[in-house]
């Protein structure tokens, strides 16, 4: 089984000083606002949404009214076979006024990790193997408040990044496999 993006970067995510209890919270939150911020893209009713996850996904809601016109594909498992490691970007999608696409990963951390630089640049070369016409990618982090989300996007240094990023993935293969 190859290794995912995620996985493969794990090691650079430092959560040592977060309670594991309020880790394990923030990531059923996380996984849950996922779920919701899919199914509006792909215009599914919405039955309720929790009050802790209703700030993060009005954020989306906005963001994602006022800016997305075609949602190309959500949560698609991408494979490079050639490099050994596989995906799962949160989506691709034409955004308003663009003819090509955008990869984009939803982030609910008030703070950007240096890793999603890394995370993108992966996602973006499964998307380009994949035949997605990607001219962007970024991190989308939706605000707990609900106020609109920030677009932080990564230009000029994909194949740097994704340089970096396998990199990692070989020291995760030599400690793993």
């Amino acid at each position: 089984m190859l290794p995912s993006v995620t996985t493969v970067l794990s090691p650079f995510a430092d959560f040592s000083r977060v309670r594991p209890e309020v880790l394990e919270h923030a990531a059923q939150r996380g996984t849950k606002v996922h779920a919701l911020c899919e199914a509006y893209a792909q215009g599914l009713w919405i039955p309720r949404v929790d009050e802790e996850c209703a700030g993060y996904f009005d954020s989306f809601t906005r963001w994602f009214d006022a800016t997305v016109s075609e949602v190309l594909a959500q949560e698609v498992e991408l494979v490079d076979g050639k490099r050994g490691y596989m995906g799962h970007p949160d989506m691709i999608c034409i955004l308003k006024g663009d003819q090509v696409a955008t990869m984009i990963d939803l982030k609910t951390p008030a703070a950007k990790s240096p890793a999603w630089r890394l995370q993108l640049a992966a996602y973006w070369n499964l998307g380009k193997l994949a035949g997605y016409p990607i001219a962007r990618s970024g991190s989308l982090r939706l605000k707990k408040d609900g106020s609109r989300a920030i677009f932080n996007e990564y230009t000029g240094s994909h194949a740097h990044d994704l340089n970096v990023f396998l990199n990692c993935l070989a020291a995760w293969k030599y400690f793993n496999q």
